[in-house]
């Protein structure tokens, strides 16, 4: 039992060892296509990126559209604007808003064509409400009047979310993407054409 429990030791260590330096080769492999991504070379290769997109969920719902670079085959950081519309359901009330910020995407490309490709969007940035339809409801038997939304035209919001999905590259840089959108205000999902 004692020789067994020996061996099991050495070959965990033994394995944990082997994977210590595969993760420092990744890191090292990742750090210098980061430094390649940005050096003057690199540069050179950036190409324009766009997509627009139509978000849809539980409450939330709206159009986004981003425009960026793509800084090499796998990453691209772009802007991105908004427009969101929330229902509620219980006054019934619209609120509607307008979003701008920052967006990153990952892609993990398949097969040697690139043809498909999982993608990973990450973004982050604010919002404001420019409209309420609703905010008041009537009591329509005694008359009473009362607030059953809390938000304000000109109130602002914090807006991040993420999207993952799949894409599929149709013809040269057309392609179009579908995926979960899990964000601060919706949980759905999304569908988009892009360049």
């Amino acid at each position: 039992m004692k020789k067994l429990l020996l061996l099991l030791t050495i070959l965990l260590i033994s394995f944990s060892t082997s994977a210590q330096e595969t993760m420092a080769d990744d890191m090292k492999k990742w750090s210098d296509e980061w430094k390649y991504a940005f050096s003057k070379e690199g540069v050179k290769e950036w190409k324009p990126e766009l997509t627009l997109r139509y978000y849809a969920g539980f409450v939330t719902s709206g159009p986004m559209l981003t425009g960026g670079v793509r800084v090499d085959e796998k990453r691209s950081f772009s802007l991105f604007i908004g427009h969101g519309d929330t229902y509620i359901d219980a006054a019934p009330a619209d609120i509607y808003s307008h979003r701008v910020g920052l967006n990153f995407r990952r892609y993990w490309h398949l097969g040697k064509r690139k043809i498909f490709a999982f993608y990973s969007d990450l973004y982050a940035g604010a919002g404001w409400i420019y409209k309420v339809d609703g905010k008041y409801h009537t009591n329509t038997q005694t008359g009473q009047v009362w607030e059953v939304v809390d938000e304000n035209v000109g109130d602002a919001m914090f807006v991040a979310g993420w999207q993952p999905g799949i894409r599929v590259r149709c013809y040269k840089d057309l392609h179009i993407f579908l995926g979960p959108t899990i964000s601060t205000d919706c949980i759905g999902l999304h569908l988009g054409i892009g360049l």
